[in-house]
């Protein structure tokens, strides 16, 4: 299938107007990881597009981005955005293989590699942002944080290691306890 963007239409659809698709690929641990997704919409907005098609009722199935969907909903529910709010959104048109499109979503991604994650959460607090405001900001905690920030703080040339797989989590977690990298 040759998806082209000629076959998408790219609107704003208000939110109560999006509903979740049945035909979505992905059915395990679609709640996981939801609170940490709001709060990063509500503070960075919606990064990546819905991708959706035409239901009746003037409705729209949301074919890719179903936890991004939920994710809106929490927000809408604890009142830190209207349903009336503007959802960017591509829709497809009838011939397309959502179905597809749904798995190539999910199928077609990598997630960030730890080590970039710490050095990310680090470059944070040196533009002054404080853990609490990152914790907020990412929906974790201000213990994850710190967590992440020490191991952000692990000998560079230790870091290497772990990305390359030479070393694991646990053992590059031990190196946090001290901030003395010729120690370490």
């Amino acid at each position: 299938m040759n998806v082209g963007s000629e076959q998408f239409e790219t609107l704003e659809i208000p939110f109560k107007k999006l509903v979740e698709w049945e035909g979505n690929v992905r059915n395990t641990a679609t709640e996981e990881g939801l609170d940490e997704l709001a709060a990063s919409i509500a503070n960075h907005g919606l990064l990546q597009s819905l991708v959706v098609r035409r239901e009746p009722r003037g409705k729209f199935g949301v074919v890719a981005g179903r936890r991004r969907l939920l994710a809106l909903s929490r927000l809408v529910d604890s009142g830190r955005m209207k349903a009336t709010a503007p959802i960017a959104c591509r829709v497809v048109t009838a011939d397309t293989d959502h179905a597809e499109l749904s798995l190539a979503e999910n199928v077609v991604r990598e997630p960030m590699h730890p080590a970039d994650e710490f050095e990310a959460f680090q470059r944070l607090l040196e533009a002054g942002k404080s853990a609490a405001d990152i914790a907020a900001r990412f929906g974790v905690t201000e213990a994850v944080v710190l967590r992440r920030l020490a191991l952000a703080r692990v000998s560079p040339t230790l870091l290497q290691h772990y990305r390359a797989g030479e070393m694991n989590l646990e053992l590059l977690q031990a190196f946090t306890l001290t901030d003395d990298q010729q120690l370490q």
